[in-house]
């Protein structure tokens, strides 16, 4: 699948394939996966950077983790999730200021965060079927959820956002894909979207973003980015037909209101205007110091710096781009 465009190369090539039994049928996708980046759209500028960092993940013992989330907390701290099934707290230079474990993570590892405004820690337990509130600190405070397709259950939560009142929008897959909100404290308002390809429905929306009365989400196998209302009307599909976008897996919104994406299937990041006008991109599949392999995650801090997940290199870039003036 190349999506009409030219850059998807010979490269990295998966074959993926969601299976859910959906009121007794089976329901599949097989979409093709590449990841080299070989030749990118010389009309999109790549984006200007001051500096492009690494930071480390520490193992834990024999083995390295990857990360998959990330969020932007007080002070521009991040909090990571990482495959090991723990989470981390760094302070914005890179230097990790504490750790601790999901308290159960057997079954499979979480995706998604985000830190409310007391400081509390929201985490999607996905492979159990929760979200898990924790103190800044890595105290458990609340559960909430269980496995299943009813209002205020989960199959696979994977992101979260929040609103300026701590409002939180739920995103979800496994073949009930939808957005659901809740109170801070986990108490159900409403659900949107649904299953499927047409406009307003989800194959995995893996990533969640608010910004000023309005969600837009990340529809990973959709290879597109949705806006809605944050009352839940559909608005619009935002990217435009020659985006390319490739596997969409999480965005984060900047100071400037543009939209970054990153790209799990294309190991690179895509800037965009809130109505869907491309911008910038940078990075590419590989192991090099500006290059990525399936990232998961993506955030922006107040001042503007990206911080991203490179999942597939075990590690996390941390971005400056050049601002004007």
């Amino acid at each position: 699948m190349n999506n009409g465009r030219k850059d998807v190369g010979t490269g990295i090539l998966r074959n993926w394939r969601l299976i859910k039994t959906v009121s007794g049928f089976v329901v599949t996708v097989s979409v093709l996966l590449f990841g080299c980046g070989c030749e990118e759209d010389t009309e999109i500028p790549v984006l200007a950077t001051t500096s492009v960092t690494t930071w480390h993940i520490p193992p834990i013992q024999s083995h390295l983790p990857g990360p998959r989330s990330v969020t932007v907390a007080a002070n521009d701290d991040l909090v990571v999730l990482d495959n090991g099934g723990r989470i981390l707290v760094y302070n914005s230079t890179g230097k990790v200021e504490r750790t601790w474990m999901m308290p159960e993570f057997d079954v499979g590892r979480p995706e998604g965060t985000v830190v409310l405004k007391d400081g509390r820690i929201v985490v999607c337990d996905t492979h159990y079927h929760r979200i898990v509130v924790f103190d800044s600190t890595g105290n458990v405070l609340q559960m909430f959820g269980s496995h299943g397709e009813a209002p205020g259950q989960f199959i696979y939560p994977v992101a979260v956002a929040r609103d300026d009142d701590d409002l939180l929008f739920i995103g979800e897959y496994g073949g009930n894909d939808r957005i659901q909100v809740f109170t801070a404290d986990g108490t159900l308002l409403r659900q949107f979207g649904g299953f499927g390809t047409a406009p307003g429905e989800f194959q995995r929306p893996s990533g969640v973003a608010w910004h000023e009365g309005n969600v837009f989400v990340a529809d990973a196998i959709n290879n597109r980015v949705q806006e809605f209302t944050d009352a839940g009307a559909f608005v619009r599909i935002i990217t435009a037909p020659d985006a390319g976008l490739q596997f969409p897996y999480d965005l984060a919104i900047a100071p400037d209101g543009s939209i970054f994406v990153v790209e799990y299937g294309a190991g690179r990041i895509t800037q965009m205007t809130q109505q869907g006008k491309i911008l910038t991109r940078f990075g590419s599949t590989g192991r090099g110091r500006e290059q990525m392999v399936t990232p998961w995650g993506i955030a922006v801090d107040s001042k503007g710096r990206l911080r991203v997940a490179d999942t597939g290199n075990r590690r996390l870039i941390a971005i400056e781009p050049a601002h004007e003036g």
